[in-house]
């Protein structure tokens, strides 16, 4: 199988050594990612969502779509945006129902993160 990767042009995939998106076969990775810019001003919600907007993004250029996730990870900092965060994912995956778990964590980077999500993805029709 060929395996192809996939930036988003973001700095720290080269500091780090990863990649935004990975394809292998019918299935695709994206790595965990947070909100960015001026999105990181926002409250959790407005976070999840940019957050979604970017693994969008990686997902289209390796060829698939919100609808082919089947797992999601999402990372919170506070059980109390949990609300925000949820209704995100549902809005975004609500008709789908991908397997998903929900960690808090000490912190993430960037710092002014509440939120990262990681999907993985099965193009299927």
């Amino acid at each position: 199988m060929i395996r192809t990767n996939f930036s988003s042009g973001y700095p720290f995939e080269d500091a780090y050594g990863y990649a935004r998106a990975v394809r292998v076969g019918n299935q695709v990775f994206v790595s965990g990612t947070t909100a960015r810019g001026q999105h990181l001003e926002g409250d959790a919600y407005t976070q999840m969502m940019a957050a979604i907007a970017t693994v969008a993004a990686a997902l289209g250029e390796a060829g698939a779509e919100l609808r082919h996730v089947v797992r999601t990870v999402v990372y919170v900092l506070d059980m109390a945006d949990v609300h925000q965060i949820a209704r995100a994912h549902e809005e975004t995956f609500g008709a789908s129902r991908p397997a998903s778990t929900l960690v808090q964590v000490a912190a993430l980077t960037p710092a002014s993160a509440r939120a990262e999500i990681e999907v993985t993805a099965i193009i299927h029709n």
